[in-house]
């Protein structure tokens, strides 16, 4: 008799935990439901004290880009990348950042501009070295 009852209650157990794993399954779609992770570009800047070398000078419009700026050089430089000014909606399409000799910083940035974002050092002794800008491309 207690076997019987043991049998039963197992197979009821069984039949309750598929009823329940179906109703939370109403995707039709067979495995887990999961989110979709960002889509990270990592840009690597590097500054001397000539000039400034992106290892990647374009990314897609929608993706997280974190620029992960380095200064070799032996003086303090400045990487500014697209504006700093606040657009109609609120939102910064760019920054600057001060890195001292041997520093290193990281930048998120959601890259929601389609187009140009120029890039430069806005130190003094950087303006008229042609080295110490460029382009890099929301596409």
């Amino acid at each position: 008799m207690k076997t019987r009852a043991f049998f039963l209650a197992a197979v009821l157990s069984v039949a309750l935990v598929s009823t329940a794993h179906g109703a939370v399954r109403t995707s039709g779609s067979v495995g887990p439901q999961t989110t979709v992770p960002d889509a990270f570009v990592t840009v690597h800047v590097t500054i001397t004290d000539a000039h400034i070398k992106l290892d990647r000078r374009s990314a897609s419009r929608g993706d997280d880009a974190r620029f992960v700026i380095r200064n070799i050089g032996k003086r303090a430089h400045t990487f500014t990348l697209g504006s700093t000014a606040r657009r109609a909606s609120g939102e910064r399409s760019g920054f600057t950042r001060t890195l001292k000799p041997r520093e290193e910083k990281l930048i998120l940035l959601f890259l929601d501009y389609r187009g140009p974002l120029p890039y430069r050092s806005t130190m003094k002794y950087d303006l008229d070295k042609p080295g110490m800008k460029g382009t890099f491309r929301i596409i």
